[in-house]
Protein backbone atom coordinates (compact mmCIF):
# COMPACT_ATOMS: atom_id res chain seq x y z
CA UNK A 1 0.00 0.00 0.00
CA UNK A 2 3.03 2.37 1.13
CA UNK A 3 4.83 1.51 -2.39
CA UNK A 4 1.35 2.25 -4.54
CA UNK A 5 1.19 5.73 -2.53
CA UNK A 6 4.49 6.41 -3.79
CA UNK A 7 4.36 5.63 -6.81
CA UNK A 8 1.21 7.57 -7.03
CA UNK A 9 3.25 10.74 -5.82
CA UNK A 10 5.87 10.28 -7.90
CA UNK A 11 3.69 10.39 -11.41
CA UNK A 12 2.05 13.22 -9.61
CA UNK A 13 5.15 15.56 -9.58
CA UNK A 14 6.64 13.91 -12.57
CA UNK A 15 3.76 15.43 -14.81
CA UNK A 16 3.90 18.58 -13.31
CA UNK A 17 7.39 18.73 -13.26
CA UNK A 18 6.95 18.26 -17.02
CA UNK A 19 4.41 20.98 -17.57
CA UNK A 20 6.28 23.66 -15.94
CA UNK A 21 9.40 22.78 -18.36
CA UNK A 22 7.11 22.44 -21.83
CA UNK A 23 5.69 26.38 -20.66
CA UNK A 24 9.10 27.46 -19.82
CA UNK A 25 10.62 25.91 -23.17
CA UNK A 26 7.93 27.67 -25.08
CA UNK A 27 8.55 31.17 -23.60
CA UNK A 28 12.11 30.49 -24.69
CA UNK A 29 11.25 29.64 -28.05
CA UNK A 30 8.64 32.69 -28.22
CA UNK A 31 11.51 34.91 -26.96
CA UNK A 32 9.59 35.99 -23.98
CA UNK A 33 12.50 34.54 -21.59
CA UNK A 34 13.23 38.15 -19.56
CA UNK A 35 10.28 40.30 -18.74
CA UNK A 36 10.19 43.46 -20.34
CA UNK A 37 7.35 45.79 -19.68
CA UNK A 38 5.57 46.72 -23.25
CA UNK A 39 4.15 50.17 -23.88
CA UNK A 40 6.90 51.79 -21.38
CA UNK A 41 9.59 53.65 -22.35
CA UNK A 42 13.32 52.13 -21.03
CA UNK A 43 14.45 54.92 -19.19
CA UNK A 44 10.96 54.89 -17.38
CA UNK A 45 10.90 54.72 -13.50
CA UNK A 46 8.82 51.64 -11.58
CA UNK A 47 5.10 52.29 -11.65
CA UNK A 48 4.97 50.53 -8.12
CA UNK A 49 7.41 51.48 -5.09
CA UNK A 50 7.63 50.01 -1.50
CA UNK A 51 8.93 53.28 -0.35
CA UNK A 52 7.13 56.79 -0.51
CA UNK A 53 7.75 58.53 -3.77
CA UNK A 54 7.67 62.67 -3.99
CA UNK A 55 5.47 63.53 -6.65
CA UNK A 56 5.72 66.70 -8.53
CA UNK A 57 2.07 68.08 -10.03
CA UNK A 58 3.59 70.54 -12.50
CA UNK A 59 6.12 67.73 -13.54
CA UNK A 60 3.06 66.09 -14.63
CA UNK A 61 1.87 66.20 -18.34
CA UNK A 62 -2.22 65.36 -17.14
CA UNK A 63 -5.09 66.89 -18.41
CA UNK A 64 -5.95 69.50 -16.06
CA UNK A 65 -9.98 70.22 -16.01
CA UNK A 66 -11.20 73.74 -14.79
CA UNK A 67 -12.82 73.28 -11.58
CA UNK A 68 -16.32 73.95 -12.21
CA UNK A 69 -18.19 77.65 -10.68
CA UNK A 70 -19.47 77.34 -7.52
CA UNK A 71 -23.51 77.43 -7.99
CA UNK A 72 -23.61 78.48 -4.31
CA UNK A 73 -20.97 81.01 -3.05
CA UNK A 74 -22.70 82.55 -0.36
CA UNK A 75 -21.63 80.13 2.71
CA UNK A 76 -22.62 81.44 6.33
CA UNK A 77 -22.72 79.35 9.37
CA UNK A 78 -25.71 80.35 11.19
CA UNK A 79 -24.14 80.73 14.62
CA UNK A 80 -24.20 84.08 16.81
CA UNK A 81 -23.66 86.04 13.76
CA UNK A 82 -26.69 84.82 11.97
CA UNK A 83 -29.54 85.96 14.02
CA UNK A 84 -33.22 85.65 12.08
CA UNK A 85 -35.57 88.90 11.62
CA UNK A 86 -38.85 87.60 10.51
CA UNK A 87 -40.36 84.09 8.98
CA UNK A 88 -37.92 84.71 5.54
CA UNK A 89 -35.27 87.10 6.59
CA UNK A 90 -32.26 87.00 8.68
CA UNK A 91 -29.33 89.25 9.16
CA UNK A 92 -25.34 87.65 8.86
CA UNK A 93 -23.08 89.93 9.52
CA UNK A 94 -24.98 93.03 9.52
CA UNK A 95 -26.40 92.18 6.08
CA UNK A 96 -29.77 91.49 5.38
CA UNK A 97 -30.65 88.65 3.79
CA UNK A 98 -34.09 87.77 2.29
CA UNK A 99 -34.97 84.04 1.33
CA UNK A 100 -36.49 83.77 -2.10
CA UNK A 101 -40.33 81.85 -2.69
CA UNK A 102 -40.87 82.46 1.50
CA UNK A 103 -43.82 84.24 2.52
CA UNK A 104 -43.49 87.18 4.82
CA UNK A 105 -45.76 86.51 8.06
CA UNK A 106 -45.42 88.94 10.43
CA UNK A 107 -44.67 87.82 13.93
CA UNK A 108 -47.73 88.92 15.64
CA UNK A 109 -49.67 87.09 13.17
CA UNK A 110 -52.50 85.30 14.98
CA UNK A 111 -54.31 82.50 12.11
CA UNK A 112 -57.26 80.18 12.55
CA UNK A 113 -57.12 76.79 11.92
CA UNK A 114 -59.45 74.16 10.09
CA UNK A 115 -61.25 73.49 13.60
CA UNK A 116 -61.78 77.00 14.46
CA UNK A 117 -58.74 77.08 17.35
CA UNK A 118 -56.91 80.12 17.38
CA UNK A 119 -52.76 80.01 17.39
CA UNK A 120 -49.85 81.97 16.44
CA UNK A 121 -48.73 81.34 13.25
CA UNK A 122 -46.57 84.18 12.97
CA UNK A 123 -44.62 82.98 16.12
CA UNK A 124 -44.81 79.52 14.67
CA UNK A 125 -43.28 80.79 11.25
CA UNK A 126 -40.88 82.58 12.86
CA UNK A 127 -39.45 80.05 15.29
CA UNK A 128 -39.33 76.95 12.63
CA UNK A 129 -36.70 79.18 10.24
CA UNK A 130 -35.32 80.34 13.29
CA UNK A 131 -34.58 76.66 14.65
CA UNK A 132 -33.71 75.45 11.26
CA UNK A 133 -31.27 77.84 10.91
CA UNK A 134 -29.77 77.60 14.18
CA UNK A 135 -25.62 75.88 13.97
CA UNK A 136 -26.11 74.98 10.27
CA UNK A 137 -24.11 75.71 7.50
CA UNK A 138 -25.79 77.70 4.95
CA UNK A 139 -25.03 77.89 0.77
CA UNK A 140 -26.50 80.89 -0.93
CA UNK A 141 -26.91 81.97 -4.27
CA UNK A 142 -28.49 85.63 -4.90
CA UNK A 143 -31.67 85.39 -6.98
CA UNK A 144 -31.16 89.20 -8.34
CA UNK A 145 -34.31 90.27 -7.22
CA UNK A 146 -35.19 93.93 -6.74
CA UNK A 147 -37.49 95.99 -4.56
CA UNK A 148 -36.01 95.64 -0.90
CA UNK A 149 -33.33 96.18 0.86
CA UNK A 150 -32.59 93.06 1.57
CA UNK A 151 -30.47 90.52 -0.84
CA UNK A 152 -33.07 87.98 -1.84
CA UNK A 153 -31.15 84.56 -1.99
CA UNK A 154 -31.78 80.84 -2.17
CA UNK A 155 -30.32 78.40 -0.22
CA UNK A 156 -29.79 74.91 1.10
CA UNK A 157 -28.69 73.17 3.99
CA UNK A 158 -27.05 69.45 3.35
CA UNK A 159 -27.37 69.96 -0.23
CA UNK A 160 -31.28 70.27 0.67
CA UNK A 161 -33.23 73.48 -0.32
CA UNK A 162 -34.59 75.66 2.57
CA UNK A 163 -37.64 76.35 1.03
CA UNK A 164 -38.44 72.52 0.80
CA UNK A 165 -37.57 72.13 5.07
CA UNK A 166 -39.75 74.94 5.95
CA UNK A 167 -43.12 73.26 4.16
Amino acid sequence: MARQIAILLFQIVLAVGLGISGIRIASLVNGEATFAPTGLAANTELLWTTAPVRVGPRSQTYERIPIPPDLYPLKMHADQRLRVISSSRFTFKGEEFRLAGVEEIERNRVCTGPDGRRYACGLNAFKALQNLLRGRYLECREMGEEGSAARSVECRINGQDVRALLQ
